[in-house]
């Protein structure tokens, strides 16, 4: 056994001292060099030597401005990256083929990086490593394939917000609708909460840090969902605790402003139903439409009418004001988005109405409010003259106060 282990220490010994004094001769190169020696397009003076990537001609060290290059880069060679250093590689496209000895193929690398033409015993053939396919062409065929340009660098896209590339992050500013088109085949839910007690304009029923400036009093939450049938249409339903109002319709997106379109525009219509449906009906017509300046600002004009808005109109006294007993309603919302931050909004709405029912001491109703979302979420701080959520009600039933109040909306993919 000792002996065993003497020889077991001598053939150690010996495999060390020949790892010392052979080292040079037998240790590979590295393997970044290696990857960039490989490469099809690498030029033949810069492979094998650690002068292409280090200041040191024998390697280690810092490296020179190719080699801080490739590092960043994940050493790793890219097309993109082959044309911002066309002194280290050939152009992707050959004007011929490869020279070789007589009675060798030839062969000619694409710029795609995809396609190789071959030239054997005077025929040709394409070879498309991608999908492992080889198939013989005539010669002008293959004189055509060669000769043909590069294909221009593509231009790197500027990353998109949320949805698409206007600063308008959810269907609706507070509660006035926006022009977002919905995503197809996406269901997406809304979540609205309003405060009753006001914090600003409210006399002497105003909250302040006693109640949390509102927070420690009623409130009305409403739950809805949004469902994109596809790029042009979705259906939504909505319900309100306000009168137990459950709201269902559609959207139709009609324009967006890309090309020649100077503007986005959709038609919503909408049935309200009180007593979770049952009676008392109103049908609201709403046409957004918007125009956005860059990525930074959106506004919004948002015309609607609400037939049958007041359903009590025909129950009004004679001495009652002209616009308590008209039944319909027509408004003009007005709106803009504006975005400070890549995922952050300041928004604000203002709906005068221009005609029909009017209840008495009720205002023109406006929100604002500060908007963030993230990839599948917008939450929305918001202060509301109005408690009412749905299409009509929050139109008709502006309050002489403002209330605290927050939005939520999930996509759910």
């Amino acid at each position: 056994m000792q002996t065993r282990r003497k020889w077991n220490g001598i053939i150690f010994d010996f495999a060390l001292m020949c790892c010392f004094l052979f080292g040079t001769n037998v240790f590979a190169l590295p393997q970044f060099l290696l990857r960039f020696s490989q490469d099809p397009f690498s030029r033949p003076e810069f492979r094998n030597q650690c002068s292409t990537c280090h200041l040191n001609p024998k390697g280690g060290g810092p490296r020179n401005p190719f080699g801080a290059a490739f590092e960043k880069n994940k050493h790793i060679v890219t097309p993109e990256f082959r044309r911002e250093w066309p002194d280290h590689f050939l152009p992707s496209v050959t004007s011929g083929a490869v020279p070789a000895p007589a009675g060798e193929m030839k062969a000619t690398f694409l710029a795609d990086g995809q396609q190789t033409i071959l030239e054997i015993d005077g025929q040709h053939y394409r070879l498309d490593s991608k999908q492992a396919k080889l198939e013989k062409i005539e010669e002008p065929e293959a004189a055509r394939l060669i000769a043909a340009p590069p294909p221009a660098p593509a231009v790197a896209a500027e990353p998109k917000l949320p949805l698409r590339d206007q600063p308008t992050f959810d269907h609706y500013l507070v509660d006035l609708p926006t022009t977002l088109p919905y995503q197809p085949g996406v269901l997406s839910m809304r979540f609205t909460h309003r405060f009753e007690q006001g914090v600003i304009n409210c006399g002497t029923n105003c909250a302040g840090i006693g109640q949390l400036y509102g927070l420690d009093s009623f409130s009305l939450s409403s739950f809805g969902g949004e469902y994109g049938i596809n790029r042009w249409a979705a259906a939504t339903v909505y319900r309100s605790p306000v009168n137990k109002t459950i709201e269902m319709g559609g959207v139709f997106q009609l324009l967006r402003q890309r090309g020649k379109e100077p503007f986005s525009a959709s038609f919503r219509v909408t049935v309200e139903g009180r007593n979770n449906f049952q009676n008392y009906f109103t049908t609201n017509l709403v046409l957004p439409m918007s125009r956005s300046f860059y990525t930074v600002a959106e506004v919004f004009v948002d015309p609607m009418i609400s037939f049958n808005a007041n359903p009590f109109g025909a129950q009004a006294l004679p001495t009652d004001p002209e616009g308590v007993k008209r039944r319909n309603q027509g408004a003009v919302g007005l709106g803009a988005s504006i975005r400070f931050r890549p995922r952050s909004a300041f928004v604000m709405e203002w709906t005068p109405r221009v005609g029909g029912y009017h209840e008495i001491g009720s205002r023109n109703a406006y929100s604002f409010g500060l908007q963030r979302t993230t990839n599948g979420h917008v939450f929305e701080l918001v202060l509301s003259k109005s408690v009412a959520t749905t299409t009509s009600q929050f139109v008709s039933s502006g309050l002489d106060q403002l209330s605290l109040g927050f939005n939520i909306y999930r996509r759910l993919h």
